[in-house]
């Protein structure tokens, strides 16, 4: 069995949180390509490559990535209406289905003083009413829509995290190994900052703003996700028991191992 993976103590976070804050001051330029892509399938053993990408916000002017299918034909914006500055850049190569699984709070977030909740509590509450909703509409078009399928949000990290942790979920990935695929994201936030700030049509924070913003809003502990993973094994029948209790069908569970699993 495979060894547990530690979530990061509040030193690492601290680490990350200092890191993001200098990145943020000192930027002078924003990266020209996606920071936080990748496939899906590198997630663990026995999933198919090139039909599942995850990343942040794509920006008009990216460089194509390499390494990876591209483009998408099927694109899952999990942001809120609003949150983009710029029509969606890959409108012309995709079908473009938004699904704004926090309705509205990053939205109202960017507006003025709001209650941030802890990451964890933040995650859960995606999977209640409307996120639910969305969650079950994106691995229903995960499973059926014309692939390579990406799925995002402005840093590819928490609405995309919990969208990605559902899915291996409900593939019976090992726990351990989806825990880490989220964890992959910690070392790009920087980055992710830099561009989030373009991407969404804002200025770019200030570092004192940022340094009130709990650690984990800039980084990616892995308890946070291991909160939505408790909560879905806690459901009766587990993940796939939380997903046909939320309008799932059992169909679409067959599509989606038949299409991700090896």
């Amino acid at each position: 069995m495979t060894e547990p993976v530690p979530a990061a103590s509040p030193t690492d976070a601290d680490l990350g949180l200092d890191a993001a804050l200098a990145a943020v001051s000192a930027a002078s330029s924003v990266p020209d390509h996606l920071v936080n892509l990748r496939d899906v399938a590198t997630a663990a053993p026995g999933l198919r490559p090139g039909a599942l990408l995850r990343s942040d916000a794509p920006r008009s002017g990216d460089r194509a990535p390499e390494g990876v299918a591209w483009p998408p034909r099927t694109v899952l914006d999990l942001r809120d209406p609003g949150e983009n500055g710029e029509a969606h850049p890959l409108s012309s190569v995709a079908r473009v289905v938004p699904l704004p699984v926090l309705n509205g709070t990053a939205v109202a977030a960017s507006g003025g003083p709001v209650v941030v909740p802890a990451l964890g509590d933040l995650y859960v509450s995606m999977l209640d009413e409307p996120g639910a909703g969305h969650l079950v509409e994106a691995v229903r078009l995960i499973a059926t829509g014309d692939e390579p399928v990406l799925v995002h949000c402005t840093a590819g990290k928490d609405r995309t995290g919990v969208t990605v942790a559902l899915v291996l979920a409900l593939l019976d990935v090992d726990r351990e190994a989806i825990v880490a695929d989220y964890e992959r994201t910690g070392p790009h936030m920087r980055d992710v900052m830099v561009r989030a700030a373009v991407t969404a049509n804002l200025a770019v924070p200030d570092a004192h703003l940022l340094a009130k913003l709990p650690p984990e809003l800039v980084t990616a502990p892995g308890w946070a996700i291991e909160a939505v993973l408790d909560r879905l094994a806690e459901h009766d029948g587990g993940a796939q028991g939380w997903f046909l209790a939320h309008g799932g069908d059992a169909a679409t569970l067959d599509a989606l191992r038949a299409r991700l699993v090896v």
